[in-house]
């Protein structure tokens, strides 16, 4: 009996001694992960969009993209509803771009750094005209909003920070006297010149050289049409001066083609064009503009003539060889 009282408390102690030391074990990996929490806290920012004066409309959401202003920590890559959220993000400083991701056309590349982002448009495909292979589309709507500096800090409340975006495409129409549309079968449009383009770190629009497709119509004694660009380029690749042109193929009633070209340089030009010291911030382009050219501009059809119908179809109509009889038997079987 003695021995197994004995045996009995030995075990009591034993089983005492484990429990202490998985309690310790147990406060020191507490003690870790309460370490490794503190040095990556949970942090981030409110961002509220102000779309008044911008957009009746607004997009289906934004993608918003923050950059590690010091090379350190990794890209953050989210998105939001249109009026904004909350984002968890490191600490730290930032330059951020934000964007609506709905669009048809507008293709984001070059994602890699603030510097390089930039939105293009895609080649025309689907018009079966050997004319529109080099030509990309316009924009569609594309709203863009860039924080160049943003600091997270570790505040347990997260700090709002109101942004607002601004329109970055502009549409452009034109009307041109023509005569002789008699003779017009259909017309197939483009400007060169303008910026099919945008960098959005550095926000300013970007001209790469190919012609932009343009919808055209014609009536009332003129080709009247329309276009949507990236704006009047403010950065461009080969050069600083660009002239800017219409371009249109007429294609005439008889198959035959016509081309004709007009400049729109001076009508296009947005009056902040010219570099003001202390002129502050630039003006907002215009959401449409209409090009008011020359009254002595105008474009002329040649005539075109068309050979007679000679392929002998129809039906003689000549009833002078019909008689004269008001009951006439049909056979029948």
């Amino acid at each position: 009996m003695v021995d197994n009282q004995e045996k009995r408390e030995k075990m009591k102690k034993t089983r005492y001694a484990i429990l202490v030391l998985l309690s310790s074990l147990l406060t020191l990996v507490g003690c870790s992960r309460r370490e490794i929490l503190d040095d990556y806290p949970v942090t981030g920012i409110n961002i509220r969009l102000n779309w008044e004066g911008v957009t009746d409309r607004l997009p289906e959401g934004v993608r918003i993209i923050f950059y590690p202003k010091d090379g350190q920590g990794r890209k953050i890559d989210t998105y939001l509803p249109a009026k904004g959220g909350e984002i968890k993000v490191p600490p730290g400083h930032y330059s951020a771009v934000i964007y609506n991701y709905d669009t048809e056309v507008v293709q984001v590349k070059d994602e890699g750094s603030y510097e390089t982002i930039m939105a293009c448009t895609g080649s025309c495909t689907g018009l079966g005209a050997e004319e529109t292979k080099d030509m990309v589309w316009g924009p569609d709507n594309f709203y863009v909003a860039t924080l160049d500096d943003v600091e997270i800090g570790k505040e347990e409340e997260l700090p709002t920070l109101e942004v607002k975006p601004k329109s970055v495409v502009t549409t452009y129409t034109f009307s041109i006297k023509t005569e002789g549309l008699k003779n017009v079968a259909s017309i197939l449009g483009s400007v060169s010149g303008m910026a099919e383009c945008y960098h959005l770190g550095k926000g300013a629009s970007l001209c790469r050289f190919a012609p932009i497709y343009c919808e055209t119509s014609k009536g009332n004694g003129a080709i009247k049409g329309s276009f949507t660009c990236f704006g009047h380029p403010k950065l461009t690749q080969a050069r600083a001066d660009i002239t800017q042109f219409l371009n249109l193929i007429i294609v005439k009633v008889d198959g035959s083609k016509q081309e004709a070209k007009v400049e729109i340089t001076e009508a296009v030009k947005p009056p902040e064009d010219k570099d003001e010291p202390g002129g502050g911030d630039e003006k907002p382009q215009e959401p449409e503009i209409e090009i008011e050219l020359p009254d002595d501009e105008k474009i002329v059809v040649d005539d075109v003539e068309i050979p007679p119908d000679e392929s002998g179809g129809g039906f003689d109509g000549n009833v002078s060889d019909w008689d004269d009889e008001t009951n006439v038997e049909l056979p029948v079987g």
